[in-house]
């Protein structure tokens, strides 16, 4: 007990027969309790992660995070310390368990598996490639800790440890028993699992099972024709989507002047594919241009209702959102999808700018090349249309090394103004920031209506803008995935399971209804992806539904509570 660090939190030993347990209190009001264990280095290269028992022996729901600490940078982090972290919800009463996954450096694999496997981030065995990765000979600390709690806090740890065998496939395997490890509808062979598609009648089984589901659970019955509140006020109506801040916090209004809050995801499309030029020993069949979620809507939707597959699933598709309790398709989606004014969406646009922001602009010559590539986007059919919220323009820039204020206000400065010329009526929602350079977020939210960051973080509760600028915020992307479905990667952010992915989804976007500048979060993405990756190597568990476009039940369930009182927690919420 001598060892712990508390800041902001209280600790005491509790007995349960011969278990003994570590009671923690994280205080309220406070930033961020926690308490710190020192940990004996060893080598723990050769585990999967680490796990605590955590049970809630508060009144009320509560999270608990935990991440790990290395004493130093572990390889391919270029030289930064950075931990190791997951998030548990948990109902009062309700244990289960932690667990933080160990990430590794690519350059760690031997030769045989980096050239067998083409740079895929999961691989079976454990490896998970991340930015962020502990030296795992040095880890010296656990943090246990709340992101400014709503409450106190008070739950109980018990049997931390670190579990699983990282064990790669050794290089004979992968000639024999391996490859292939893809089945014909794109999931791993060599695994089962709860929903996994082992038939093609098992997808039409789904399919008229779905169907049944959607019409037991229409849209919720506060959502007017855009999903926006036809409970609530009633605000001057201009046809378009606009921003208003309303009794203190921030919204969207509805072209019918109606608050809207946007429960998005992005990527939605029809379409999943992988790689397979050099890879055909990875695949049992090989579908056409290596789409496999492609493949698998033709056999769902290939013989019924007498229209295209296409359309009967994009037919689909708008029913099950509005079902689902998501009122937008965000960015990254197929315009064939959102055009056909069912769901509002957000459009993706680019200025041209290339991906490293150079240290200086020529205005002139940004200027003429910005309306040029904005113009070229699909304004034409969007500008005018009530459903398009507005636009993204670009996404994720790595910022300037020097004169970074200057370019980046000049970025920002000259985008609002040719957009405005071709959309004056169209939201400006930024260009999807992924860090909190202050430089960015003071120049959005100067000339952007939204200001938009892509936030893979477990929690909201802390976030603010630099200087407390008071403009309303969208999320656009964050995810959560774990590794009990056939993928082998989670994905940005990893959680045990599939009820803990919906728990963490519940509770990220309870927060962000409760901050008063969001105004809306849109998770990454539709369809899990690949088991054998996409071109950039990204294989997560991340979907709303899986290759086979079977929806996650957790998910699907955690969505629609949220739409059945995403309103009325927003306007009661202080």
């Amino acid at each position: 007990m001598r060892q712990i660090r508390a800041v902001d939190a209280k600790t005491k030993m509790l007995t349960e027969g011969k278990n003994h347990l570590l009671q923690i209190t994280m205080q309220h009001p406070a930033e961020r309790p926690s308490i710190k264990l020192p940990v004996q280095k060893q080598d723990l290269s050769g585990y999967l992660g680490v796990a605590m028992d955590v049970k809630n022996l508060s009144s009320y729901g509560i999270y608990v995070e935990a991440q790990c600490k290395s004493e130093k940078p572990g390889p391919g982090s270029y030289g930064y310390l950075k931990p190791n972290k997951s998030l548990l919800w948990l109902e009062p009463g309700e244990s289960d368990i932690l667990y933080i996954i160990f990430y590794r450096d690519i350059n760690s694999l031997p030769s045989y598996i980096t050239s067998g496997f083409k740079g895929i981030h999961g691989l079976p065995g454990g490896f998970l490639k991340h930015w962020e990765i502990l030296d795992l000979e040095s880890m010296n600390e656990i943090e246990i800790y709340v992101s400014k709690p709503e409450n106190e806090c008070i739950f109980s740890v018990d049997n931390i440890r670190v579990v699983g065998n990282y064990h790669l496939p050794a290089e004979e395997s992968m000639n024999t028993t391996l490859f292939p490890f893809v089945d014909r509808f794109g999931q791993y062979i060599h695994s089962d699992w709860p929903g996994k598609t082992k038939t093609a009648e098992d997808i039409l089984i789904q399919r008229d099972e779905e169907f049944k589901d959607l019409i037991d659970h229409p849209a919720p019955d506060d959502w007017d024709v855009y999903g926006g509140w036809s409970h609530g006020p009633q605000l001057k109506s201009t046809g378009h989507f606009r921003v208003e801040k309303y009794q203190g916090k921030w919204w969207l209004v509805d072209p019918e002047g109606r608050l809207f809050w946007s429960q998005g995801i992005d990527c939605v499309t029809l379409s999943q594919s992988t790689p397979v030029t050099g890879r055909g020993s990875f695949f049992t069949n090989i579908p056409d241009k290596g789409d496999f979620l492609i493949a698998n809507l033709l056999i769902k939707y290939g013989n019924i209702w007498n229209v295209s597959p296409r359309d009967t699933a994009t037919a689909v598709m708008h029913k099950r959102l509005r079902s689902w309790g998501i009122n937008t398709i965000a960015n990254w989606s197929d315009s064939y999808i959102y055009l056909q004014k069912k769901t509002p969406y957000t459009a993706t646009l680019s200025s041209g700018m290339p991906k490293k922001m150079p240290s200086k602009i020529d205005e002139s010559e940004f200027r003429a090349s910005c309306a040029s590539r904005l113009a070229r986007g699909n304004i034409k059919s969007t500008a005018d249309d009530p459903w398009c919220i507005g636009y993204f323009v670009d996404n994720e820039f790595q910022w300037p090394d020097s004169n970074a204020a200057e370019v980046i206000d000049t970025y920002y400065r000259i985008v609002k103004e040719e957009l405005a010329k071709i959309a004056p009526h169209k939201l400006f929602v930024g260009s999807r920031i992924h860090d909190n350079n202050p430089a960015a977020l003071a120049a959005a939210a100067k000339y952007c209506d939204v200001v938009s960051i892509n936030r893979y973080e477990y929690t909201v509760s802390d976030f603010t803008m630099p200087g407390r600028e008071d403009k309303p915020v969208i999320i656009g992307e964050f995810h959560f995935g774990a590794l009990d479905r056939g993928l082998f990667h989670t994905g940005l952010r990893s959680v045990l399971n599939q009820k803990q992915r919906a728990d963490t989804y519940k509770n990220y976007i309870n927060q962000s209804i409760d901050h008063p500048q969001i105004i809306g979060a849109h998770w990454f993405q539709f369809s899990d992806q690949v088991c054998s990756g996409r071109s950039d190597g990204e294989n997560y568990q991340i979907g709303f539904v899986d290759i086979c476009d079977r929806p996650y039940p957790e998910m699907i369930t955690a969505a629609r509570k949220i739409g059945s009182y995403l309103y009325t927690r927003r306007s009661k919420t202080k």
